[in-house]
């Protein structure tokens, strides 16, 4: 609406023109809000303004309306609700710009939702006279203004047929007529009422274009001569290559009649033209209805909206056997029929030209439904296929009456969703906004790697740019306040600032703050220790060439083999091993940012070394579930190279062991030994043994299995990965080294812990891991409150965690919160020192590890 209310019929005005948001409202979430006792249901959209403000009166229609304004867009501003406010008087005083819910803000008695009902009063001038009480002509039928009530029901009737458009459809027409001649029919008993009948009102006769416009009984039958002078070869060209929207191909149809494919191409060429000649001589009716047909259907539109223009659209085509809308479809000048559309043009262009215009509507504000249909109608996208036409455009999505750029990425999806909200979200919230079957796991991998992302506090996200203070975990964020106060302060100084600003305990932050780390050098303050050694880097437990899945390449640089899953495709990001990620140059608390083919990710050492998403990269490549793609990094930059598959190659097992330590071509038997130690990292290697045996203790089970029948030792013991376990066998020996039979307790746990700062963790992991049992989740975390604990062993019938102690004597809210919600669902949950003294208890319950696992 781009002017001032001008006077219309009572039937043609409600109030959801004059407060456009009540158009695209939930109408579960308006009724209670707007409906009344007296008015139908859903008034707003249906019941003539003039007739609801004669039944409850102006004052009460504005009441309503305020309300639901306050309640469902307190963040619209009057002008965008109240569109035609700025032609009335009052609208030149009132601000214009403001937001609703500042609106209703004024002080005192000027406040509330009166204040935005006296902005929505001077809209209902124009619909205070001319109304009927719709409470009491429903009870009219035993007094005396009965008479009245049934003229009414006439001159309504009157009134509406007068109403109906030129275009009107056939059917509407046929019920508008039956309804007029039923109020003017009257009963025995209403005439012997002495009741007037009124005049029949005077009717447009005249069709609309769509019925005026119908194919003729003459054009019908002519388009029946045409057709049936066509015989089966013919007809099956039409109804395949000229009236369809896909079409069959020449081959198949020559195959079909034993003809060639160009012979098929004459045969269209032929009919084509004379359809041709039939539209401009007998069919010249049917060419009209075309014509009419574009106008109704606009420069967009869908081929339902077709079908339903007319009924004759239905009627099947004798002969061609295909319905008379689909002939139309296919007939229709200028017109791309595809897809379920009609489009004007290219369709693919005008989709691409729609992204381009909303993305463009999208960068400059978070746009109301409304402002997008306005866009979509400059392009030829009327109003009633503008949700459908959006989901064909994709990447876009409509939520709480606001158009959101929708990207393929979790993260702009997630990015999107924060901008509309305005305020930081926990991840819970966040993940069922987005409610696009995104794991919460992955959600906070992704937005955790992203720096468009912040991490507010403990579970709230927000966005880099709106600036604030970032929540990096309690020991970084006391590395922070002492880097800030310029390498000392005072503890209490801390733990209050943390706490204040934060969700965290004060008990947690003590906890920290008493870690070798943090040096207490007078009463009350602290500092960081110096470090212990100043080492080149940190160094792991175990480096890479101990490391399962990393290989050395000729020129000396090592790669990891990821084996791709479902989760790497979809976005999730993944561990890596400590090993690996040390070589990169990553410390425990660091991050390290790679660039690769088509973008860049972030690696971060949390409670273990974890990578981005890689999805575009393995995308980019093709990779899919199954295949092995090697990644490597040098001066900042990531390659991945992908493993060509195996079909077709009839590969031995020796073959397929090489390729799954990076090397394709041919290696002489001779220097297997060689070529293979150094790719594991060997110096000086004489014999496959060594080879074997080091690939034992790394845990390349894999590799062991295909090469372990070819280069079994010929001592006359077991292959290297081979041999049989018992039940009292909790480690297998390799030389003088013991090696966990869950190798995951050597690469991704044990070197993760510190053996002063947690001695009891410690102790309890290397007792678990010497029983051959497998390996925990490191770092895991429980439901919705993210309760985190050091170990867990989520599997079926052994749900044990190991959580951090509470010190003795004290009580800790948080922990007893978070030993509570571990019970209630079903877990053993205790310290590392208490399972220590029961650890019988939870090796009975812990499941044995398979051996070389």
């Amino acid at each position: 609406m781009t002017g001032p209310i001008e006077p219309k019929p009572p039937l043609s005005t409600v109030l959801g023109e004059l407060l456009p948001a009540l158009r695209w409202g939930d109408p579960r979430q308006l009724g209670p809000l707007l409906e009344h006792p007296r008015l139908p249901q859903a008034w707003w959209s249906g019941t003539a303004l003039v007739d609801v403000t004669a039944t409850i009166g102006e004052e009460e229609v504005a009441l309503r309306a305020a309300r639901a304004l306050h309640a469902c867009w307190p963040h619209l501003t009057v002008h965008d609700a109240l569109p035609q406010l700025c032609f009335c008087p009052e609208g030149q005083e009132a601000d214009l710009r403001a937001t609703i819910g500042e609106a209703a803000a004024g002080p005192g008695a000027a406040g509330g939702e009166a204040a935005v009902a006296r902005l929505v009063r001077p809209l209902l001038r124009p619909f205070l006279i001319g109304g009927r009480d719709l409470g009491s002509s429903s009870s009219a039928t035993e007094t005396e203004s009965d008479p009245e009530s049934e003229l009414d029901v006439s001159s309504l009737t009157a009134l509406l047929v007068r109403l109906l458009p030129a275009d009107a459809p056939f059917e509407v027409r046929n019920a508008a007529d039956s309804l007029s001649a039923w109020a003017n029919a009257r009963s025995p008993e209403t005439a012997a009422s002495g009741h007037t009948e009124p005049e029949e009102p005077a009717r447009c006769t005249e069709p609309g274009p769509a019925a005026q416009s119908a194919p003729s009984a003459a054009a019908a039958d002519a388009l029946d001569d045409l057709v049936r002078g066509w015989d089966e070869r013919q007809l099956a060209v039409a109804a395949g290559r000229i009236f369809c929207q896909n079409r069959v191909s020449l081959e198949n149809l020559g195959a079909q009649f034993g003809v060639s494919r160009e012979r098929v191409r004459q045969i269209q060429v032929e009919l084509e033209k004379r359809f041709q000649q039939w539209l401009t001589g007998q069919g010249r009716p049917f060419l009209d209805h075309l014509r009419v047909l574009q106008n109704l259907l606009g420069s967009v539109a869908t081929e339902a909206r077709l079908r339903e223009l007319h009924p004759s659209h239905e009627q099947v085509v004798s002969g061609l056997g295909v319905p008379l809308w689909q002939l139309i479809a296919s007939s229709l000048p200028d017109r791309t029929w595809t897809s379920g559309w009609l489009v004007e043009g290219d369709l693919d262009a005008r989709i691409d030209q729609t992204r381009t215009d909303l993305a463009q509507l999208c960068d400059e504000s978070v746009p109301t439904w409304p402002d997008a249909v306005e866009v979509l109608a400059r392009l030829g996208v009327r109003e009633e296929v503008a949700e459908d036409w959006l989901r064909a455009v994709k990447g876009f999505r409509v939520i709480d009456g606001h158009l959101l750029p929708w990207g393929r990425s979790v993260n702009d999806r997630a990015e999107a969703i924060l901008t509309f909200v305005g305020r930081p979200l926990a991840a819970e919230d966040l993940l069922t906004r987005l409610d696009d079957g995104t794991a919460l796991a992955s959600l906070r991998n992704q937005i955790q790697t992203d720096d468009r992302f912040m991490r507010c506090d403990r579970d709230l996200y927000g966005l880099r740019r709106w600036g604030g203070v970032e929540y990096l975990g309690i020991r970084e964020m006391i590395i922070r306040e002492l880097e800030r106060a310029g390498g000392e302060a005072k503890s209490e100084d801390i733990v209050s600032g943390l706490c204040s600003t934060f969700d965290v305990s004060d008990r947690s932050v003590r906890a920290y703050l008493a870690a070798p780390e943090f040096e207490r050098f007078q009463r009350g303050w602290v500092r960081l220790a110096p470090p212990v050694e100043n080492g080149p880097g940190y160094q792991p437990r175990n480096d890479v060439a101990q490391t399962r899945r990393c290989f050395r390449t000729g020129d000396g640089t090592w790669c990891y083999r990821l084996d791709v899953n479902a989760e790497h495709l979809r976005g999730s990001g993944f561990t890596i091993p400590a090993g690996f990620a040390a070589y990169l140059g990553l410390a425990p608390g660091g991050r390290l940012e790679l660039s690769h083919a088509v973008g860049d990710i972030q690696l971060v050492w949390r409670n273990q070394p974890t990578c981005g998403s890689i999805r575009p990269l393995l995308e980019s490549m093709g990779a899919a579930e199954g295949d092995h793609v090697f990644l490597a990094a040098k001066e900042g930059q990531l390659k991945a190279i992908p493993l060509a598959g195996e079909a077709g190659l009839g590969l031995s097992d020796v073959q397929r062991a090489l390729r799954l330590m990076a090397l394709s071509g041919q290696v002489p038997e001779q220097r297997m030994p060689e070529v293979l130690g150094r790719r594991i990292g060997l110096a000086d290697t004489t014999s496959m043994d060594e080879v074997l045996a080091h690939l034992r203790v790394r845990g390349d089970k894999d590799v062991l299995e295909l090469l372990s029948p070819e280069y079994a030792p010929e001592t006359g013991h077991p292959a290297p990965g081979d041999e049989q376990s018992t039940p009292g066998a909790p480690v297998e020996e390799t030389g003088n080294e013991a090696m966990p039979r869950d190798p995951a307790w050597a690469t991704e746990i044990l070197p993760l812990l510190d053996e002063d700062a947690e001695a009891d963790l410690m102790r309890l992991a290397k007792a678990v891991a010497d029983h051959g049992k497998a390996a925990p989740t490191f770092g895991f975390e429980l439901g919705e409150g993210g309760w985190q604990a050091d170990f867990a062993w989520d599997r079926e019938g052994a749900r044990a965690a190991v959580v951090p102690a509470v010190p003795h004597g004290s009580t800790d809210p948080d922990a007893e919160r978070r030993d509570a919600a571990y019970r209630a669902a079903g877990w053993t949950v205790r310290s590392a020192a208490e399972w220590l003294d029961r650890l019988d208890e939870l090796l009975a319950l812990l499941p044995d590890a398979p051996p070389g696992s």
